[in-house]
């Protein structure tokens, strides 16, 4: 299970955990994976740093939290997007709105699943 403590390095990690640089001016927000970049996000702004590392604290909070919530009838999302637009919100309301509408843009273009045994695929028996 991934740490949710909520520290964050200001190394390379190379595995797929974001660091953060302070490159002159700018923080960038830099994930990297067995030596290869993947992603780097960069702004001066102080606040969209700290959006970017607390959108990721508390995503691995959020699903932390569908797992010990599960319900197999339910797409998960449904539980660990409002749990996570909450947490987001609690530090900073804008913060939470501009999650809950990067998650309905996220359903909108892919919707959630029926959880029932028609969508299940059949596995041949043996």
């Amino acid at each position: 299970m991934k740490d949710t403590s909520g520290g964050f390095s200001t190394t390379p990690q190379h595995d797929g955990t974001p660091h953060i640089e302070l490159v002159g001016d700018e923080f960038h927000f830099v994930v990297t994976e067995r030596g290869s970049e993947f992603e780097r996000r960069r702004t001066r702004d102080a606040d969209e740093i700290l959006y970017w590392l607390f959108e990721g604290f508390t995503q691995g909070m959020a699903t932390d939290y569908e797992l010990k919530h599960r319900n197999e009838s339910r797409d998960g999302r449904e539980i660990w997007f409002p749990y996570q637009e909450r947490l987001l919100a609690n530090l900073n309301p804008e913060w939470g709105a501009r999650k809950q509408e990067a998650h309905m843009r996220i359903l909108r273009d892919h919707p959630k699943h029926q959880n029932n045994q028609a969508n299940k695929p059949q596995h041949p028996t043996a």
